[in-house]
């Protein structure tokens, strides 16, 4: 055990005694405080955003009030309504923003069919960016790596390059004690690094300090762990300090860039998704369609869904606004296989991508840190789930206005409906560690593997 501990801190005055470590922790420290400045930003325009809702809509109930005044035909004014909903960011979306740069976090809604409303604003390709955000979740994953590679990746060669190497061995210094405190140090001062950034960030973007932000955390060490394996390994099988430096360099790119961007294309290629772009196309065009079409088949159509308005009286006319939404609601029901395949589908592809992700350990550490701070498909499709929900309620509230013939003045506008969001967000469960655990053991076997090898060979 003293010789233990004596070989732990000679290794370590050595490492703090060189240069590289300074530079490249330095520079992991300045990337981290970056993200963190940016995700600080992030939540503060999503924060206004937010807080400028209620204005936005009082500005706009405002005109409308203003046009229909002192009251107005509960269709116009139900036509005319749009009505905000908003998916909160997380604090942990500070650090981990996943898909929210590409997905809409507010969504206008009005009485009119809803799923050309969902998809104006799509979120495009929902697979795995070849490199992702700029975040700290991307320094955990991405940047962390490459640090512990550069620090670690010659633990054994610089002795072998120097002829060390078999009088260490000679005198009895175990090969395998010698490189697992070398890249445990090198481990240490980038998960060190990662702690002070990460403690910086309580502050800075208001994390709060419970289980699931240090299941978070511990996942991004976790995962640093497991690259401290994969050094571990490039450092026992390579032969010279050029080689496991180009090793180590061909391995990050490799991992980290090539192997997600494959798989992202695999996954498209084996898995294709229609945009919801075509969604809202096929829903105008039967609203469109609907004009000439006899208006008793709508109603008719629209009372097998809803019985209760059977006794409604005829459309007589070329227009009534209980035709006009009934119309937009038999448009929304005709798209709705096509709505539910398409979830079905991003589904799918996310379901594909955990399961192969961990052929790439970056990338699938990602997706675990964007679900615990809720920033991944799932939360989408679970705000996309309210949004639909909401929407029933404005049903619920007007129709009974507009299938009556009823008048609207603004004082009726506070009872409108309100979006709320859930207090707790129902989330499934994250991607399970153990994919990248395996990883970490497998390459912690072929290390000794490599270890077994003579040194002079």
């Amino acid at each position: 055990m003293k010789s233990w501990i004596q070989l732990c801190l000679w290794e370590a005055r050595q490492l703090l005694r060189g240069g590289a470590l300074r530079w490249v922790c330095g520079a992991l420290l300045a990337a981290g405080l970056l993200a963190l400045w940016s995700g600080d930003r992030r939540l503060a325009r999503h924060a206004s955003e937010i807080a400028g809702l209620p204005g936005h809509l009082t500005t706009q109930m405002e005109a409308v009030a203003r046009q229909f005044t002192p009251d107005g035909e509960a269709g116009y004014v139900a036509y005319y309504a749009f009505l905000p909903t908003h998916h909160p960011l997380a604090p942990l979306a500070a650090l981990s923003v996943g898909l929210r740069d590409v997905v809409p976090s507010v969504i206008w809604v009005r009485l009119l069919g809803l799923e050309g409303q969902l998809y104006e604003a799509d979120l495009g390709n929902p697979a795995l960016q070849a490199l992702g955000n700029f975040d700290f979740a991307f320094v955990c994953c991405v940047l962390a790596p490459l640090a512990l590679l550069l620090l670690g990746h010659d633990a054994l060669a610089r002795e072998r390059d120097a002829g060390r190497l078999p009088l260490l061995a000679a005198q009895g210094v175990s090969l395998g004690r010698l490189l697992a405190i070398r890249v445990l140090l090198a481990w240490g001062a980038v998960a060190a690094t990662l702690a002070l950034t990460f403690a910086l960030a309580v502050p800075w973007v208001g994390l709060s300090v419970d289980a699931l932000t240090l299941t978070w955390f511990g996942t991004a060490l976790g995962h640093l762990a497991v690259w401290a394996a994969l050094a571990a390994l490039v450092a026992a099988a390579a032969r010279s300090v050029a080689t496991s430096l180009a090793v180590s360099l061909a391995g990050w790119i490799g991992a980290v860039v090539l192997l997600p961007a494959v798989l992202n294309l695999a996954l498209v290629t084996a898995l294709p998704v229609s945009d919801g772009l075509e969604i809202t196309v096929r829903q105008r065009q039967e609203t469109h369609g609907a004009w000439d079409r006899p208006r008793a088949d709508v109603m008719n159509a629209f009372f097998a869904h809803r019985p209760q308005w059977a006794d409604t009286p005829p459309v007589t006319g070329r227009f009534a606004w209980r035709w006009y939404y009934a119309m937009h609601e038999m448009s929304d029901r005709s798209v709705a296989d096509l709505g539910r395949t398409y979830r079905a589908n991003l589904r799918a592809r996310q379901d594909a991508l955990i399961r192969f992700a961990w052929l790439a350990p970056s990338a699938y550490a990602q997706l675990r840190l964007n679900h615990l701070a809720r920033t991944d498909l799932d939360a989408h499709l679970a705000y996309l789930d309210e949004v639909r929900a909401f929407h029933e309620r404005l049903r619920d509230h007007f129709y009974p206005l507009v299938f009556a013939d009823a008048r609207i003045t603004p004082a009726d506008y506070a009872a409108f409906p309100a979006y709320a969001p859930p207090a707790s967000p129902v989330s499934a469960a994250p991607p399970p560690f153990w994919p990248l655990l395996l990883t970490g053991i497998a390459a912690l076997f072929a290390t000794h593997r490599f270890l077994q090898r003579p040194i002079l060979s």
